[in-house]
């Protein structure tokens, strides 16, 4: 009797074991037992041969981008329906070696690619991004891969940290039923100067709900759809007045900005800095950085702050990324030459 009564237990145990080692499998970009490809997720995962990253999309809404990986299309329906409600870019992380179609061979690939990350080896990927500059929020998302973030996103977060510094990340993620939390750590640690904002995680069972929890999430966030980017723009604009020229700039939308722009009109003498590098006042008091991101790589005409000295600083030439530099706006077409002179000039800022 003791014997038979063992093996039921004995079954249960193994069951449970079982279960318990599957819930943060690789394939789980949702369901582990999806069948790969087919939800239609395999395909533009190995890129195109040209290496150009597949799931692109770009959209009128310039404020966000939307970045995934995804292995069975969960994480990708997450990501299509982060960018079909704020019409925004959206572009697919695809690895430099395709997902296997084998679920025990991609398996033991996550595993061999999450132990060389933990000694700093990053597996390589296909898609590289330039400027982060122009996105508010970069929304993040991949599958939880044995609790941690799927090894394609970590290896383009590595990649693209420097760029990334100062900005707004957002996560999202789906898994079977793993929490977020890990994979929340290794996003901190890869980008440590960016800013993190509430991530999104769906499981197994939440998914469905999809429809309704991700436009409650982006509103909780601050992000919204603008079909006319004009209203985007609406209010930002502004006059620099030099001498009797009137040349235009556009201001970006932060907490910086709104400083400087409830100060108009301002007339100033812009100080030579660094052999005509750029162009400086110090505002008294100095503007305030509530709501502002921080980093920059600054281009002929950005308008930007430098934090540790408080100034404003208007670049005529090209210069290095700094996380100190806060970009506040930037003269359109060609005006920037109007500050392309030796010496210091007078300069009257006017609101358009």
């Amino acid at each position: 009797m003791k014997k038979l009564f063992l093996i039921p237990l004995m079954l249960l145990a193994s069951l449970m074991m079982a279960t318990a080692c599957s819930e943060d499998e690789p394939a789980a970009d949702g369901h582990e037992q999806t069948t790969p490809g087919e939800d239609g997720g395999e395909e533009g995962n190995e890129g195109s041969e040209d290496g150009d990253e597949g799931g692109s999309v770009d959209g009128t809404n310039g404020r966000y981008l939307v970045l995934y990986c995804s292995r069975t299309g969960n994480t990708e329906s997450m990501a299509q329906t982060i960018q079909s409600t704020l019409d925004c870019d959206m572009i697919e992380v695809v690895p430099e070696t395709p997902c296997d179609d084998n679920y025990n061979t991609m398996l033991e690939r996550a595993r061999t690619e999450l132990a060389a990350i933990g000694q700093g080896t990053y597996p390589a990927i296909a898609t590289s991004i330039e400027s982060f500059e122009d996105y508010d929020i970069v929304f993040v998302g991949y599958p939880v891969w044995h609790g941690h973030m799927a090894t394609p996103m970590q290896s383009f977060l590595h990649s693209h940290a420097d760029l990334l510094a100062g900005k707004r990340i957002a996560l999202f993620a789906s898994s079977v039923s793993s929490l977020i939390s890990t994979s929340e750590r290794d996003a901190a640690s890869l980008v440590p100067d960016a800013t993190f904002e509430e991530s999104m995680l769906l499981t197994s069972s939440t998914l469905d709900d999809m429809g309704s929890r991700i436009p409650a999430w982006l509103e909780a966030l601050g992000a919204s759809r603008e079909d006319n980017q004009d209203d985007a723009t609406e209010g930002l604009g502004i006059n620099i007045i030099v001498g009797d020229q009137t040349i235009t700039a556009t201001m970006e939308d932060n907490g910086a900005t709104r400083d400087f722009l409830s100060r108009l009109p301002l007339e100033v003498t812009l100080e030579d800095y660094n052999n005509g590098t750029e162009k400086i006042f110090y505002p008294d008091p100095e503007l305030s950085l509530d709501d502002t991101p921080r980093g920059c790589t600054p281009v002929p005409g950005d308008i930007t702050i430098y934090e540790p000295w408080g100034n404003v600083a208007i670049f005529c030439r090209d210069w290095t990324q700094s996380n100190s530099l806060i970009k506040i706006g930037h003269i359109d077409d060609n005006g920037i030459e109007t500050f392309n002179v030796p010496g210091d000039i007078t300069v009257r800022f006017e609101r358009r």
